[in-house]
């Protein structure tokens, strides 16, 4: 039933983010038996909406299990405390390779190390308290957001529930994990070590391998800041994907939106040749910044395909028949 799946999708997003499949759960069962007790097995559409009118308002069901009245809104507290936690992880790994990269280069030695060593953890810290800042704002403003995304009050109806989206549900949470971490890690190397690239070059050719062509990273720093927008706006997506545990239209569109231009910039990288030094092949950044440039489009032809397979498997909104 499309309208039952609207309702806890309402009553969801305003449920605590560990214990919310288990509610939501708990709540459809309720809800399917009240309809079946009530109304059989074959209600009407309009039996459905005064079967969930009867159960309650989704902010009003979600109350129920929410006992504190915080900034970052309940249903998004443990999601927020999770990124937090990524952050300082992310930071941590970054922070410790850019150590061992510059070791590598010039190894120090006595004071120098323990005072190098010692700085690891304190720029880890000191870079995830301002991240911490900058999630704070976007948690808080997600939550203002979705205080406005159904009406908690008296007046609230069951018409209402025409506008919440009943998406592609995640498959892996933990794969969003990861890739979250990832970007984290990748956004603080670039911009604290953008010659990283150059010893990964020089690393590649040590190993007696053929390089084609080589990063001029004076170039390359120009295109960071932008790579850095787009892997600011992947964790987002990424966030907002998990906070509601699908993938709605909107955030599928998001999504595609970025990766197409993600794939712009790697085409538009990989035919620079102001980017290239010594170029004698493709051997080298080139064949990454191919690979992600088919990737986005895969992935850009992938969402455009679930976008028409889900206008067409328009399911019945009170059966789910087609």
């Amino acid at each position: 039933m499309k309208m039952v799946e609207q309702y806890l999708r309402a009553v969801g997003s305003k449920l605590p983010w560990k214990s919310r499949k288990d509610i939501t759960e708990e709540l459809r069962s309720l809800l399917m038996d009240q309809i079946e007790a009530t109304y059989g097995d074959e209600p009407t559409e309009d039996e459905v909406k005064s079967a969930i009118s009867e159960f309650g308002a989704p902010g009003k069901v979600a109350a129920r299990y929410n006992t504190d009245r915080q900034v970052v809104a309940p249903g998004l507290t443990d999601l927020y405390f999770m990124i937090m936690a990524i952050m300082a992880g992310a930071m941590l790994i970054a922070f410790t390779t850019v150590f061992i990269v510059e070791a590598l280069q010039e190894m120090p030695a006595g004071a120098e190390l323990a005072k190098r060593i010692l700085m690891v953890p304190l720029n880890a810290v000191g870079a995830w308290l301002s991240g911490v800042g900058g999630l704070t704002l976007v948690f808080i403003v997600l939550s203002r957001i979705g205080r406005r995304t159904v009406d908690l009050e008296e007046n609230w109806k069951v018409e209402d529930l025409k506008d919440v989206q009943v998406g592609n549900k995640i498959e892996s949470k933990i794969e969003l994990i990861i890739s979250i971490a990832l970007l984290f890690i990748f956004i603080v190397l670039l911009n604290l070590y953008p010659s990283i690239v150059t010893l990964a070059e020089n690393t590649f050719v040590r190993s007696g391998l053929h390089l084609g062509h080589r990063i001029v990273i004076e170039v390359f720093r120009r295109y960071i800041g932008v790579l850095t927008v787009f892997w600011a706006a992947g964790i987002v997506l990424r966030v907002l994907i998990l906070q509601k545990g699908e993938k709605g239209k909107s955030l599928l569109w998001a999504e595609i939106g970025l990766s197409v231009a993600e794939a712009l910039l790697a085409g538009i990288m990989l035919v620079d040749r102001n980017l290239y030094a010594d170029t004698g092949g493709w051997i080298g950044f080139k064949v990454i910044f191919f690979i992600l440039l088919v990737v986005n489009l895969a992935e850009v032809g992938g969402g455009l395909l679930r976008m028409v397979r889900d206008r067409v498997v328009n399911s019945d909104p009170v059966s789910g028949r087609r």
